[in-house]
């Protein structure tokens, strides 16, 4: 039974009270928060404290800015200990924290089971991001901007007009906000990482741990650039290191590599893959689109028939079968979707590229927090001049196509180097993780002195969660870390009581034989 007490229409006065002030140039040390009671329950779990909302600058370069409102929970620690907080940062950006997302079903069940540990022994605090309109309090209605993706039913995708649109349409979104007095230039990463701060120093803690999966976690690893002295701990999954916020085509090459070996060692599949194999079946698939896209015939409702034309950019948009589910799915798929394609069977392409003929969107925080961080020059020449990225192309597109119109100040080279430090991090990493690939990892533990990755071998971008509902006697073991007092346990012995790599289920690919992909119904 659902117990929610929420914010009061007061709030809403206190608000536009503080909304119209003028604060100084030091606006760390004077902000201010509402708080109201809060609690959230159901039959055999129960979370109970506050929620708040703390008023900040959103722009702390400029000492007229207006205060906005950024809303974080806390509960506190069940049982008494000298332990710090620990803060849950969202992933995203634009992943909320808020009263619904603890009933989301299979998410939400393994999220409280992480939160739940954590909390006998610490207060836990959630931090919500700043402008993510999908945040309790008082964010910004709709912060959001469309484009066309130029589309139609007889031509192929066409990427470059695709971002040629995007940038355009966020060129007039940004003119829209700013007509409207929001200054974008608080969206950056360092107002995203001096926001922890602020809920740091009004909960006058001397240190905060740090939890976080995908951005969240490079959202931390900026807090720790900026505020090592404050930092307790951290575990991350799905790794994003300051300096890899482009992806490399290379990396996810490899994470295709590894799908061809799990098909090709299958007794049940094997005989049926191409003879030159999936990824060269990919490559010949890439230049036969490049050479002539493909007219594919759908047989819709009432066995009305309608055409579609498919092309490169719509494979490399669609580089699996979307109608299958994430991540297992996805890759459990996979062998078919190449091999159908391959024989010349494009359906399945032409089903998951109907969609282009509609209108996109995207959070703003999205590429302002993005943009602001960028990437170092030595870092995009190596993605650029990768071998994969002849047949996956532009993966990042969705930044490079903004970036030079972003509002939000871009940091210097220095804050996305990573320097080594003392700080214990433990990582756990899918190995088949194709959004933060597994090469990320792997870089971030060169500068950790006191750092341990656990390799999830057939593990996703939420290789974390799967470890919950696989191993609870492990996961238990892991987060054991949160309450670790170092003063009369170290790191390293603690860690040598973890493995290094754990192992999921082998993979059920989808028979090559059989009913084709465009015939039958997607199943996780």
């Amino acid at each position: 039974m659902k117990n929610l007490i929420l914010f009061p229409s007061l709030l809403l006065a206190l608000y536009c009270s503080a909304f119209a002030q003028q604060f100084a140039p030091n606006p760390i040390s004077e902000t201010s928060v509402i708080s109201q009671p809060v609690v959230i329950e159901d039959d055999d779990w129960r979370f109970e404290g506050t929620q708040n909302l703390i008023f900040v600058p959103e722009n702390r370069l400029d000492p007229n800015s207006r205060k906005i409102a950024l809303h974080f929970f806390r509960f506190p620690a069940r049982e008494k200990s000298n332990l710090p907080p620990v803060a849950f940062l969202g992933a995203g950006p634009g992943e909320p924290y808020s009263v619904e997302v603890f009933f989301d079903g299979e998410r939400a069940e393994a999220w409280r089971y992480e939160l739940n540990f954590v909390n006998q022994k610490r207060d836990v605090i959630l931090i919500n991001q700043r402008g993510n309109s999908e945040a309790p309090g008082l964010q910004i209605s709709n912060f959001i901007y469309r484009w066309r993706n130029g589309g139609t039913l007889d031509r192929p995708l066409d990427q470059a007009l695709r971002n040629k649109n995007r940038r355009e349409s966020y060129e007039r979104a940004i003119e829209d906000y700013e007509a409207r007095g929001i200054d974008l230039k608080g969206y950056d990463i360092l107002h995203f990482v001096d926001d922890i701060e602020a809920v740091r120093r009004h909960l006058k803690c001397p240190k905060i741990a740090l939890i976080g999966n995908s951005f969240a976690s490079q959202w931390a690893m900026g807090y720790i650039q900026r505020y090592p002295e404050n930092v307790d701990r951290a575990l991350f999954s799905g790794v994003e290191p300051l300096d890899h916020n482009y992806d490399d085509p290379d990396e996810i090459w490899k994470v295709l590599h590894k799908i061809e070996r799990f098909a090709m060692a299958d007794p049940k599949i094997a005989k049926d893959l191409p003879d030159i194999g999936l990824l060269e079946a990919f490559k010949a698939i890439v230049q036969r689109l490049e050479k002539q896209p493909q007219m594919v015939y759908l047989t819709g409702d009432g066995g009305k028939q309608d055409s579609i034309v498919v092309g490169v950019d719509d494979l490399r948009f669609n580089l699996t079968f979307r109608r299958a589910g994430r991540y297992r799915g996805a890759v459990e798929t996979w062998p078919k979707y190449i091999t159908e394609m391959y024989n010349g069977d494009f359906r399945p392409l032409a089903k998951a590229s109907q969609g282009r003929v509609y209108n996109s969107y995207a959070r703003m925080i999205n590429p302002l927090f993005n943009n602001s961080l960028g990437v170092s020059k030595e870092r995009e020449a190596k993605i650029n001049h990768g071998e994969a990225r002849r047949w996956l192309g532009d993966i990042n597109d969705h930044y490079t196509s903004t970036r030079d119109v972003c509002p939000a100040p871009k940091v210097a080279d220095a804050f996305r180097q990573h320097a080594k430090h003392d700080i214990p991090i433990l990582l756990i990493q899918g190995d088949m993780d194709m959004r933060t690939p597994y090469g990320k990892s792997e870089f971030l533990m060169n500068f950790l002195n006191k750092g341990h990755l656990i390799t999830v071998k057939r593990g996703f971008h939420n290789a974390k969660r799967a470890l919950i509902f696989d191993n609870r006697e492990l996961v238990d073991r892991i987060y054991h870390f949160m309450n670790l007092d170092f003063q009369k346990e170290s790191f390293e012995d603690f860690k040598v009581t973890l493995p290094d790599t754990y192992e999921l289920p082998a993979f059920k690919f989808w028979p090559i034989q059989g009913p084709a992909l465009a015939e039958e119904r997607a199943r996780d």
